[in-house]
This record gives structure tokens, sequence and C-alpha cells, in this order.
């Protein structure tokens, strides 16, 4: 087999890109190589790095190139992100990792150094190494708001291609690393363990608080139908014209959850009733805190 084939086959494999050491193992010498390039047939794109002319300069050859610039090397941060479908990540400039001592710079990628690289998840997407969801996540809570980390890991957990437990094994195994306080946090309440209370128990507590002798008359599971919504709510004040809803869930498991919440509350609004909301610690460790704003939210209607 010539070597021009043998190269074939390497690249065929890796979006057209191989590595000076490829070419070599092919047949290549450094006369043929210099005569690839001077006739434009490869393309050089780092040191030791190169390119088919025919191949298609997409985001793939540029990150197969950024991984072929380092002897170990996975697919990370961001571009791990677009290749697990991760929503609100496309084909940015390549990010790769490596190990803590290796050099940071690269024409090609963005790098990040890890000091636990040996033990990162690693999994193949699309002919890449690349590191696993876990993983993806950790790194990428260096870099993301509270808001937008809990937004993405709920997601992921809502579409069961990750479980909470991952998530909690690299935060364990992390200790110290960049973001990985911030992850803990958005994790801890989605762990399997952490308390959900039973809708019963939640509203033993929040009728608790509604049966004091200062809070006007109210009816329970009340069916509302709005403009934009039909929903029952967990009690109705008509004295007050309020909503009172418990809240237990301590997370999400999926967006639209969330967003159907905001458009009951804000339908009601529209339609002039006001919306308290508790949530299990709050009516268990501050019944008395949740009784006070019931009844100075209470006052404040009638007043007005």
């Amino acid at each position: 087999m010539t070597p021009d084939r043998v190269l074939d086959e390497y690249a065929a494999r890796q979006y057209g890109v191989f590595s000076l050491e490829q070419a070599k193992r092919a047949g290549f010498t450094a006369r043929m190589v210099h005569t690839r390039v001077a006739a434009r047939a490869w393309v050089r794109l780092a040191p030791s790095v190169y390119a088919l002319a025919s191949a298609p300069p997409h985001w793939e050859r540029q990150m197969a190139a950024a991984l072929l610039s380092r002897d170990d090397a996975l697919v990370a941060g961001r571009s791990a992100a677009y290749l697990h479908d991760f929503e609100g990540f496309g084909p940015s400039r390549p990010v790769i990792m490596i190990g803590e001592g290796g050099n940071a710079r690269s024409p090609l990628a963005r790098i990040i150094r890890s000091r636990r690289f040996d033990d990162v998840g690693r999994v193949r997407k699309r002919g890449f190494q690349v590191t696993d969801e876990a993983d993806t996540i950790l790194t990428l809570s260096r870099e993301l708001v509270v808001q937008r980390l809990e937004s993405l890991v709920d997601s992921v957990l809502a579409r069961k291609s990750c479980h909470p437990s991952d998530l909690a094994r690299v935060v364990e195994s992390a200790s110290g690393s960049p973001g990985v306080g911030k992850l803990a946090a958005v994790v801890g309440p989605r762990l399997p363990d952490a308390y959900q209370p039973p809708t019963t128990e939640l509203e033993r507590l929040l009728y608790r608080v509604l049966d004091h002798t200062v809070v006007p008359a109210y009816t329970r599971q009340l069916p509302f139908t709005f403009l934009r919504v039909e929903a029952t709510v967990d009690a109705y004040v008509p004295a007050w014209r309020l909503i009172v809803e418990g809240d237990g869930r301590r997370w999400h498991t999926r967006r639209a959850d969330h967003d159907r919440d905001r458009l009951r509350d804000n339908e009601a609004t529209a339609h002039g009733y006001a919306v308290l909301r508790f949530s299990y610690e709050m009516l268990r460790d501050d019944a008395g805190g949740c009784l006070d704003t019931l009844v100075r939210t209470g006052r404040i209607r009638t007043a007005s």
C-alpha cells in the first residue's frame, strides 16, 4: 500500500486531519512532506499538524487538529457541551483539556488544564474523545453564572442522560477545583436523597397556617379558569382575593413546569388576584413568619 493510501485511512477517521508522526508512519519522508505542502495538497494547521486540502474547513476539522496538536487531550468545556447536545451551545472555538503540567497556549483551541485529568470521565462522540456529561458540566461551572448552571443541570437531568449521583461524584472528586463549590450548591437539592415532602404533609402544614383564626374563610383545592391557563390552587381566600400555594418542589424536572407555574401566577395577577407561595421549609421552620406575611398581605389587599 502506498504512503498516500495509508495516510488517507488516518485522515478519513480524523476529518481530513493527520499529524506529522502519522505521516511518517505511513511512509512519508521529510522531503515528501515538504513537497506536498509546497504543492498545496496538504495544509499546515499547526506545528506537526496537517490537513488534506480537499478536507472542508468545518468545525470538526479544527477540533481534530486541536486534539492532534497535543499528545493527550480531550474535547472539553463548551465544545464538549456542543457534542453532548446541551441546550444553548454551538460550534464555537474548540476547547480541549490537557493535564495540569501541559502548555496552555495553542493557535487552534482554548486549553483547559486539569489536575485530575487522568480521572476525568470520557466518552466518544462523533469520533472524538470527550469529557462525559458530568465532567463537562463541572468544567462549565467555572464560567457559567448560577442561574445558567441550574438551567443546564435541570435540562440534562430531565432528559435522563445524566444522573444526580454522577454530578455528585465529580463534585466529590474535584474538591478545590474552580467552580466546584457553585456546582455543589446546585447538585445538593437534586440528589435522590434530598427530602421531598409528600403532598399530604405539605398541605397539612399549609392548611395549619390558613386555619388560624386571624385568617378569613378560605377554600381548599379550588379550580380556576384564566384566559390562558386552567389550574387548581391549593387555597383561595375570597375576602382578600388571595391565592395561596404550597411549593414542595426543591427543583423542576422540566423547564416547562417552571414556566407553567409562572404563567399561572401571571394570569392570576392579570385577573386581579394576589399570589403567595410558601416552600415546605418555610412552612416547617417558620410557620409564624408565613402567617405574618399572609395577614399583612390580606390587610393591604383589604385597604386597597
